[in-house]
C-alpha cells in the first residue's frame, strides 16, 4: 500500500513501530495488544499524500475547505511554525494559501462543523460557553468540556489518514 505517503522520519517499520503512540491507547489488555498490532500492520493502508509515487494515492499537498462554519470566535490554522489564528466568518470553497491548512481542532470558537477536501469532517461543541480557551491565554484542561468528532484527518506531516481514522470523544485528539 502506499507506505510512499510517510515522510522520512516514520517510513520504515521500526520508525513506524516507534511512533504513534495513540495506538498503545488501551493498554497490555488482550485487547491493548491487538489493537496495537492491528494499528501498525494498517497503518499505511489509508495513508495517502502528495507524496506517493502511486498515482491513485497522489493527492493535494493540503486540503481545500469545502464548508466551515462556527460560533463566535477565530479560526485556528496550522502550518509549519505553528497555529496562526484567522479572524473570518464561515467559510465556503476556500484554499487558505501555500503551506497553511484549516485545523481539525477548533480551540477558540464554542462550537465548528467543517466538511475539506479530500472527504475530512470535523466537528466540536463546548458544553458551556466560559470553557472556551482565548488565544494567547495558556491552555487549560478542557477535558470533558467539550465534544468532539472527526472521521478522516490531515496532519503536520502532510499526511491524509483516511477511512479508518475516526474519534469520538469529550477531548481534543
Amino acid at each position: 500500500m502506499p507506505k510512499s505517503a510517510l515522510p522520512e522520519h516514520i517510513n520504515d517499520p521500526h520508525e513506524i513501530e516507534a511512533a504513534f503512540p495513540d495506538d498503545s491507547q488501551y493498554g497490555d489488555s488482550w485487547f491493548g495488544r491487538f489493537y496495537k498490532w492491528i494499528h501498525k500492520k494498517t497503518k499505511t493502508w489509508f495513508a495517502f499524500s502528495y507524496r506517493c509515487t502511486e498515482w491513485w494515492a497522489k493527492w493535494r499537498k493540503y486540503p481545500k475547505i469545502l464548508m466551515a462554519i462556527g460560533g463566535k470566535g477565530v479560526w485556528r490554522v496550522e502550518c509549519s511554525v505553528g497555529d496562526l489564528i484567522m479572524d473570518k466568518g464561515n467559510l465556503w470553497n476556500w484554499q487558505i494559501g501555500d503551506d497553511f491548512y484549516l485545523s481539525r481542532i477548533q480551540y477558540w470558537k464554542r462550537w465548528h462543523l467543517a466538511i475539506q477536501w479530500p472527504l475530512m469532517l470535523s466537528f466540536h461543541f463546548y458544553f458551556r460557553a466560559k470553557d472556551v480557551l482565548i488565544p494567547g491565554e495558556l491552555k487549560k484542561d478542557t477535558d470533558g468540556k467539550l465534544f468532539y468528532f472527526y472521521w478522516n484527518h490531515f496532519d503536520a506531516d502532510l499526511v491524509y489518514w483516511m477511512f479508518i481514522s475516526l474519534f469520538i470523544g469529550l477531548t481534543w485528539k
